[in-house]
């Protein structure tokens, strides 16, 4: 814990004087450098003095909010956005976004739509919301940063749309409305950013759903093909969680060339990941599980499996997952498999001080064999 002077960094220490020199604004600024630089510990302690001086000011309650975030302070985080919501309710939608965020349930829906319904009034104020066509008045660089700015608006919308999306489909799916809700927000989200891979991608897990499989492949391709062949460090690019739920849903269609794609992207991100492993296996056995192929193919894609499952299991313990369902079915898939098919080389325990070595590249050879290099 930063000393009682190190408050002080930056802003002249004027304990002494009644009436100190320094504004609620300079600590806002400063705050926001601190986090900037991820010094939370610090900006936790500006943030608090910040309070201190004007308890009812939203734009301190908000990062202070978020600087608990960060902290893992998530009750005292949920405190200020509260007071930040009472004190302000109708302006600035992004303390509803954590609300979202640190809620659960039709809670959480709550605060979203909220937030979503403030964004969507900025939306509509703005005239350049279809692509920045009617700006001929302003400067093409205004007219530029004023487009970028609602695609970012945009983006927002759509995430917080996504996000009831998938409330509704885990925590509150047995709710009478719930299918009708999510058609609801797709629409919204289609309408207002359909360049976003993760609508998409729930516009597939809900026809997934409904058994509407071919209507979910449509879907899963055009999420796919809107990042697949942008740059790894592309913005665009959903988080690695929610390609990993993407791995899922092709797997649940059996689009196992297009797993695998993902899987190499993902492993070549950070092949630390025990669900990543996990994955690899299991899309293995159901390409070796495949009727049409010769015993040979066959064995070649169990192998593959088995080597990537044992990885799994390896991972699992070193990093000490708390998953045991993953471990469960990858012990079960390991059982199959090894009363069909011999133990291989890196089934062994040579590899033991390292789960991933020799898996550093994996690569699509055809559309219904996909081999591992060793």
């Amino acid at each position: 814990m930063a000393s009682t002077n190190t408050i002080n960094n930056g802003i002249a220490d004027n304990s002494s004087n009644p009436v100190a020199s320094y504004t609620v604004s300079d600590l806002l600024a400063k705050i926001s450098s601190l986090v900037d630089t991820c010094d939370y510990e610090l900006a936790l302690q500006f943030a608090r003095r910040a309070l201190s001086m004007d308890d009812k000011n939203v734009g301190v309650l908000e990062i202070l909010g978020t600087v608990e975030i960060e902290m893992e302070m998530l009750d005292e985080a949920k405190e200020h956005f509260a007071k930040a919501i009472s004190i302000n309710p109708n302006q600035g939608y992004s303390k509803y976004m954590y609300m979202g965020q640190l809620s659960a349930g039709l809670e959480a829906i709550n605060y979203f739509q909220n937030g979503v319904n403030l964004m969507i009034t900025e939306y509509k104020s703005n005239p350049n919301r279809n692509g920045g066509e009617n700006h001929e008045n302003n400067t093409t660089a205004a007219a530029s940063s004023s487009t970028s700015q609602q695609e970012s608006l945009n983006r927002k919308i759509s995430t917080a749309l996504c996000s009831m999306i998938e409330i509704y489909l885990t925590d509150c799916c047995f709710e009478p409305d719930a299918e009708s809700k999510c058609e609801e927000y797709l629409k919204q989200a289609l309408e207002i950013d359909p360049s976003n891979p993760e609508v998409h991608q729930l516009l597939a897990s809900v026809r997934l759903s409904q058994q509407k499989n071919e209507e979910a492949k449509v879907a899963l391709e055009k999420s796919l093909d809107l990042w697949i062949h942008l740059e790894p460090d592309d913005p665009s690019i959903p988080s690695y969680e929610t390609r990993i739920s993407l791995v899922k849903l092709l797997l649940e269609i059996a689009q196992y060339t297009q797993a695998l794609s993902v899987l190499e992207l993902l492993q070549k991100e950070d092949d630390q990941v025990v669900d990543l492993w996990y994955l690899y296996g299991w899309c293995y056995y159901c390409m070796g599980q495949d009727s049409s192929q010769n015993e040979e193919d066959q064995m070649a894609h169990w192998e593959d499996a088995r080597d990537c499952l044992v990885t799994c299991e390896k991972l699992y313990h070193q990093v000490s997952s708390d998953n045991e369902g993953i471990l469960e079915h990858a012990q079960e898939l390991l059982q199959t498999i090894n009363a069909f098919v011999k133990p291989s080389r890196t089934s062994g325990d040579e590899d033991e001080d390292d789960g991933t070595d020799g898996w550093d590249d994996l690569s699509a050879d055809g559309d219904d064999d996909v081999q591992m290099e060793m």
